[in-house]
């Protein structure tokens, strides 16, 4: 990901760029509000690890389907 801010990196656009950043913000945004939810009510570390747990699952899951329907 840091090939975004190399300077002499002339394959990437501004836009890919400008694209990368914005992603950059927005998730250090939800990290941010998450831990600040989790200080204020420790129970809530438990639904959130929960909810990681099964994105996780569920992903390799398909992925898992995925690449059974390749053979």
């Amino acid at each position: 990901m840091f090939q975004f801010f190399s300077k002499n990196a002339h394959y990437i656009t501004s836009n890919q760029a400008r694209s990368a950043g914005t992603g950059l913000l927005f998730n250090s945004l939800i990290c941010i509000l998450f831990s600040l939810a989790i200080f204020s009510r420790p129970e809530l570390l438990a639904f959130f690890v929960a909810t990681l747990l099964m994105i996780i699952g569920v992903s390799m899951l398909t992925t898992w389907w995925k690449m059974q329907r390749w053979k």
